[in-house]
């Protein structure tokens, strides 16, 4: 190989047409299948399936109203735990915002 430095270079050639084989298909196989896009899929456990119906069930959040209600009514539900819990919460979400 002979490497004369950028003296050596011609003035402009014109573009030749190259000959040979056809470079149109040069992305396809042969017997090439179309992509297809992957499919999501859903499994829910019984668990979940279970627990959707807890909450769709009329009777069951009746009951549950109920007992919230009357534990209300009582002054029972609010205890020191649940507010230090609540408080607790909305601190960290103070927190995390600044």
């Amino acid at each position: 190989m002979d490497v004369n430095g950028t003296s050596s270079i011609s003035g402009s050639l014109p573009i030749s047409k190259q000959t040979g084989p056809s470079n149109t298909n040069i992305n396809k196989t042969p017997d090439s299948k179309p992509i297809s896009s992957p499919q999501d899929k859903l499994e829910i456990s019984s668990a979940g399936r279970m627990l959707d119906e807890m909450t769709n069930n009329s009777d069951m959040r009746a009951e549950r109203l109920a007992q919230i209600k009357a534990a209300i009514d009582d002054g029972t539900y609010e205890t020191d735990e649940k507010l230090e819990a609540a408080l607790g919460r909305l601190l960290d979400q103070i927190n995390d915002s600044e």
